[in-house]
């Protein structure tokens, strides 16, 4: 279903006019319902969230009642934070702070095509769906990077200035793209927010203890798969990766959301200064995982052959960057193809006593060969002969310092 967005402003200052999108006229009160209803003549199935300032309503029920009565008839409406003095009132709150409230409705309805009206709202509103679009596009490719999807449709939907005395526009649509880089996301779980309100802070922190820890162990999976891909290391997909502990948008939605419900105090209503950008790494992180994990998923058994097919495919996906990976991983491979010749059915042997014999010694420095040489030590891979396919892993006791390694790659 595609979806469009659209920031509203007080209903009785709406008046049906005359919109007009690819030569095709809609009468009614907002551009993003004749657009609407303009992608349904088209056969599409298209849905309009009208997104509502707190400043403007004492409810949302009523304030939906009263955009029926101006002739629309067909949205659904979400209340997102507002800033500044209306009345005797006033917001307290920061950009980023409504910002993430937008970005949450995207991810909870997390659609494949989607359109964000800035022909209404004041300044804030319209610069914020614009960066929320950004976001969001970011956190759908990064599902699909490892994959090269690019399967997500975002455009920005325009009219000149809507004025009392002028009955018709003419509508302007233009894409929206933003790119996702292979890169590992700076998520913070325990930093959602900040400000002067530490003991709320502290409480609502105790209440995601669970979440939190689930989100820990996932990065921290994130991050040596991440580490292991950029760097050369495919039979830690083998070896130490299983991709178990997964965490969904709507677990984190739902604790996020609880840093960004108002306190009333006096004639101010008053939020947490949420961090964005940091929420949208943490979305980016499940996003980045779960293409780890699809990825993952593909994956038989570590013998040479599928070693090679599986990760030169990956490394010439254009969006990773990290295709040079391919003639180092090759020229591994090869070494290791003609030690295998070495073995019988069934038979196996350390990598290093392979190639050298009884006079093979250990790596002066393990971690330096263990980059140079696609993660396959000498003195910890062991090849095995089995089926006529040479299957590859790593003794036990090393896995442990190899796994420090991945996360720690840049530690003396």
């Amino acid at each position: 279903m595609i979806r469009i967005f659209q920031v509203a402003g007080r209903p009785e200052n709406y008046d049906e006019k005359e919109f007009v999108l690819d030569g095709k006229s809609y009468r009614t009160i907002l551009c993003s319902d004749a657009l609407r209803k303009h992608l349904e003549k088209e056969g599409k199935i298209a849905r309009l969230t009208i997104l509502v300032p707190e400043s403007l309503l004492v409810d949302l029920n009523e304030f939906s009642e009263k955009l029926r009565e101006r002739g629309l008839d067909d949205f659904d409406a979400a209340i997102i934070p507002s800033i500044g003095k209306f009345g005797q009132i006033e917001f307290r709150g920061s950009i980023e702070t409504i910002t993430t409230a937008i970005f949450l409705q995207l991810i909870k309805n997390k659609p494949d095509e989607f359109y964000i009206d800035v022909s209404t709202g004041f300044n804030i509103y319209t610069v914020s769906l614009l960066e929320v679009a950004k976001r969001y596009i970011t956190f759908r490719k990064l599902e699909g990077l490892l994959q090269g999807k690019d399967e997500i449709r975002a455009y920005a939907l325009f009219t000149p200035p809507v004025m009392k005395n002028v009955d018709r526009y003419f509508a302007e649509i233009q894409p929206i793209d933003a790119r996702a880089f292979f890169s590992l996301p700076d998520a913070n779980i325990d930093r959602i927010a900040f400000g002067e309100q530490r003991d709320r802070l502290a409480e609502l922190n105790r209440s995601g203890t669970e979440i939190k820890r689930r989100f820990r162990k996932m990065y921290e999976e994130l991050k040596l798969a991440y580490n292991s891909m950029r760097l050369n290391v495919p039979l830690a997909f083998y070896e130490l990766l299983d991709f178990s502990d997964t965490v969904k948008e709507d677990e984190i939605t739902e604790f996020i959301e609880k840093f960004l419900e108002p306190v009333k105090t006096g004639d101010a209503v008053e939020r947490l200064n949420v961090d964005g950008v940091n929420v949208a790494n943490i979305f980016y992180a499940v996003a980045l995982h779960r293409s780890f994990k699809e990825f993952a998923d593909s994956l038989s058994e570590p013998d040479v052959d599928e070693i090679w097919e599986k990760f030169s495919r990956l490394y010439r996906v254009k969006n990773l960057g990290i295709g040079i990976n391919e003639y180092f991983l090759q020229r591994d491979l090869d070494e290791i193809r003609e030690m295998g010749k070495k073995l019988g059915e069934n038979e196996e042997e350390i990598l290093g006593k392979l190639k050298h014999g009884e006079n093979f010694t250990e790596s002066a420095n393990r971690k330096r060969n263990f980059f140079a040489h696609s993660g396959f030590l000498y003195e910890w891979t062991i090849l095995r002969k089995y089926g006529g396919k040479i299957l590859l892993c790593w003794i036990g006791d090393g896995k442990r310092e190899i796994i420090n390694w991945l996360l720690e790659p840049d530690r003396n």
